[in-house]
């Protein structure tokens, strides 16, 4: 979603609203196998053999929404190139036949927006002459380098990965998916150790990747934190002055 975010906020003057009101409807349920009590695991296990099925005989379950999620992209970005948002933007996809990571600062924000964010098993992914494009995260969750080499003095990055795990796996399943957040969590250590500043935002709660209807949620949570990080913020973009405080919280 950062590609999404960024790149509406540098196309949309009405970026807030727009995101917030973003339909979500089309986006497919994906199978949760954190929660508690049989007939969870069960309703999980349903949703995952049905993903599983559009996997293999397909993309996987959000191909039939992919026309639909674009033209969402679309409005978002209001149908307009990379090079022409009011702040310089750069999309990072990932080739899926060399692995590498690809950068984007021109064409059609819609494409290189939906490639940054088409995950593997969910949505296809984006051919683009010689590259098969997906998430950008799968090569580089932090490319704090793209932002160095715009000629950015300072790097502000965030993370919203969750690392709460206070109880362990209980089937192989969930070790399955807790192994592959491990590796992930490594991966995104080592990047954003690259940047100047981190904000991490703490949510309250566990939140899959494609619960969009607790994106209000995820929206107070990183104006808290932003708004707790506004001293070294200020000090990153302007040392030695003086700093007034942090706005109050609510709440």
């Amino acid at each position: 979603m950062g590609a999404v975010v960024g790149t509406t906020y540098a196309m949309n003057d009405d970026w807030f609203d727009a995101l917030v009101a973003m339909d979500t409807s089309g986006f497919p349920a994906t199978p949760d196998f954190r929660l508690p009590g049989l007939t969870a695991r069960m309703k999980g296990l349903r949703t995952a053999l049905l993903a599983a099925r559009d996997m293999y005989f397909g993309w996987g379950v959000g191909a039939p929404a992919e026309t639909w999620g674009r033209s969402v992209l679309s409005s978002l970005t209001q149908g307009k190139n990379l090079e022409n948002g009011r702040i310089p933007i750069f999309v990072c996809a990932t080739d899926m036949l060399t692995g590498k990571r690809v950068v984007f600062g021109k064409g059609r924000a819609t494409d290189y927006v939906y490639a940054s964010a088409a995950l593997a098993g969910i949505l296809p992914p984006l051919v683009d002459g010689p590259h098969v494009l997906m998430d950008g995260a799968y090569a580089d969750i932090a490319p704090v380098d793209v932002a160095r080499a715009t000629g950015a003095e300072v790097v502000i990055a965030v993370d919203p990965s969750q690392r709460e795990n206070a109880v362990g796996p209980k089937n192989g399943m969930q070790a399955m998916l807790r192994s592959i957040e491990v590796c992930q969590y490594e991966h995104a250590r080592l990047r954003f150790d690259q940047a100047d500043l981190v904000i991490r935002p703490d949510f309250g709660r566990s939140i899959g990747t494609l619960e969009f209807g607790l994106k209000r949620r995820c929206i107070a949570a990183g104006a808290v934190a932003t708004r707790r990080t506004y001293a070294e913020i200020a000090e990153l973009l302007d040392p030695g002055q003086p700093k007034r405080p942090a706005d109050p919280l609510a709440g």
